[in-house]
C-alpha cells in the first residue's frame, strides 16, 4: 500500500469515528423519551380551601358551631400531602346527660390519587391516612337521677349545678383516620370535593366523673367503640406553581 492512500485510509476513520459520537451525544440530549417526561411531568400545586357541611350546620342549628380550613400539597403526579384545622362548638343529650364539647383539632397525613385522567382533565380518586389530634374542654350542663323508690312522686330528678356539673378543661384525644373519596375540578383550579372518614381512636384524656362522648374533628365516642365516622365537603382552590428551566 502506498504511503498516500495510508494517510487517506486512517484519515477517513477517525472523522468517521467522531461523526459516530457526535450522533451518540445528540441522541443523548434530545432523547424524546426525557422529553415527553418533562412536559408530562404534573406542576407542584398548593389546593386550599373550606368544608362547606360544617358552614351550613352552623347556620341551620343552634346546637352546632363549627369551621374546618381544608389543604393539600401536590409532590408528585398521583401523591398529596394534605391537612385539615378546625373548631367544634357541639351541644348534646345523650339519655340523662346533656353537655357541651367545644375544642380544636388537627389532621396531617397523605392523600393518593387511584383516578388515571384522561388528557386535559384533573379529577381525583383518592385513598389517604391521617393523624389527627383534639384540644378540648368538656361541660356537663345537667343530668338525670333516677330514683326508683316509691316516697317520691318524680321519678327523674334533673340536677342542673352542683355535683359533677361544670367544665372539665386541658382535655385531649389522638386518633387515625382512613380516607376515601373525590375531587372535581368544576371550573378552572376550582374543586369541589366529598370524602368519608373512619377514625380509630389511639388514645384520650378522660374528664373527672364523665367521659369523652363526644371528640372535636373525630365525633361521637362510646366506652365500648373505639371507631368513629365523619365526612366533609369542600370547596378548594389550587395555585399551580411554575418554574422556569
Amino acid at each position: 500500500m502506498k504511503p498516500q492512500h495510508t494517510w487517506v485510509f486512517y484519515i477517513s476513520i477517525f472523522i468517521g469515528t467522531l461523526t459516530i459520537n457526535g450522533q451518540e451525544s445528540a441522541t443523548a440530549v434530545l432523547d424524546p423519551a426525557d422529553s415527553l417526561d418533562l412536559k408530562s411531568k404534573p406542576p407542584l400545586s398548593l389546593r386550599f380551601g373550606v368544608d362547606l357541611f360544617r358552614i351550613v350546620r352552623s347556620q341551620a342549628t343552634k346546637d352546632f358551631q363549627g369551621f374546618e380550613a381544608v389543604a393539600d400539597f401536590r409532590i408528585s403526579e398521583d401523591l398529596y400531602i394534605s391537612a385539615e384545622v378546625g373548631n367544634e362548638q357541639v351541644t348534646k343529650q345523650v339519655e340523662q346527660v346533656n353537655f357541651t364539647t367545644k375544642g380544636n383539632y388537627y389532621k396531617l397525613g397523605f392523600d393518593y390519587n387511584m383516578f388515571d385522567n384522561w388528557k386535559g382533565m384533573d379529577n381525583q380518586i383518592v385513598l389517604g391516612l391521617r393523624l389527627a389530634s383534639s384540644s378540648h374542654n368538656q361541660f356537663l350542663n345537667s343530668y338525670m337521677l333516677l330514683d326508683r323508690s316509691p316516697f317520691w312522686e318524680e321519678s327523674e330528678i334533673q340536677i342542673n349545678s352542683g355535683f359533677s356539673t361544670g367544665e372539665r378543661q386541658n382535655l385531649n384525644a389522638f386518633w387515625l383516620e382512613f380516607v376515601a373519596g373525590f375531587k372535581v375540578e368544576v371550573l378552572n383550579n376550582i374543586y369541589f370535593g366529598l370524602s368519608l372518614r373512619l377514625n380509630r381512636l389511639l388514645s384520650d384524656t378522660l374528664p373527672d366523673n364523665f367521659d369523652n362522648i363526644y371528640i372535636p374533628g373525630f365525633n361521637k365516642k362510646t366506652e365500648e367503640n373505639k371507631f368513629g365516622t365523619s365526612f366533609n365537603y369542600t370547596l378548594t382552590y389550587r395555585i399551580p406553581f411554575k418554574f422556569k428551566k
